[in-house]
């Protein structure tokens, strides 16, 4: 017989909100004050396939960056992207996605957030759509000491809400989440209307946009 879904663990940035595109021209924008020019696919390949490697390759290739740390190019950008954030989170599809969940912890699922997003983020969010206490555990960026694809993460959500693996989701988008999410050994679905990077992965469910999945749940 087939475990029963009790617990939907579920990513953020390109799964339940459309961050990842103004995210990107957040640190496009950053960069070009130094000077730098970087392209669509520089940025899927080094920052989101290979987890914040830009920087470090951007160094390697020129020295526009020399006067600044890297320390100080994230504030920058990371203070250049909060406007846009608040501008993501009260899209349509995105509010959509919070009421559905509502609707789903009401039905008596179990709801973890396991993210790669800062904390502050995710607090905002929080705040603007006044759910504070939709998930019953988060996990951000300043939580796990490994980011994903480890499932350091995942353990961390699992081992406080004393979750079997088998009877939870994971809903993800990215390889590095599904490789998380599947380490851990959860059913995993992943979506791709948000994401950058379109590919096929035989190892999970595939389904349009986390929206989809969440209707379906309802009972």
């Amino acid at each position: 017989m087939e475990n029963k879904i009790e617990a939907l663990l579920l990513d953020l940035d390109g799964t339940l909100i459309n961050s990842e595109k103004a995210f990107f021209e957040s640190f496009k924008e950053i960069l070009e004050r130094f000077g730098i020019t970087i392209t669509k696919e520089e940025y899927k390949r080094y920052e989101l396939e290979q987890n914040a490697m830009l920087l470090k390759v951007l160094r390697a290739n020129c020295n526009n960056l020399d006067s600044v740390t890297d320390t100080e190019i994230m504030s920058q950008i990371y203070d250049n992207y909060t406007n846009q954030f608040l501008k993501v989170i009260e899209e349509s599809e995105a509010k959509d996605n919070f009421d559905l969940l509502t609707k789903l912890k009401l039905q008596g699922y179990i709801l973890a957030l396991v993210s790669t997003c800062r904390r502050g983020y995710i607090n905002m969010l929080l705040k603007a759509h006044n759910i504070e206490n939709l998930f019953d555990f988060i996990v951000a960026r300043e939580d796990a000491k490994k980011l994903k694809p480890d499932p350091e993460a995942y353990y961390m959500a699992l081992n406080y809400l004393n979750l079997n693996p088998n009877n939870c989701l994971a809903i993800e988008d990215s390889k590095r989440g599904i490789d998380a999410a599947i380490a851990a050994n959860i059913k995993t679905i992943k979506v791709d209307n948000f994401t950058e990077i379109k590919y096929h992965d035989d190892r999970v469910i595939e389904e349009t946009s986390c929206n989809e999945v969440l209707r379906k749940l309802l009972k």
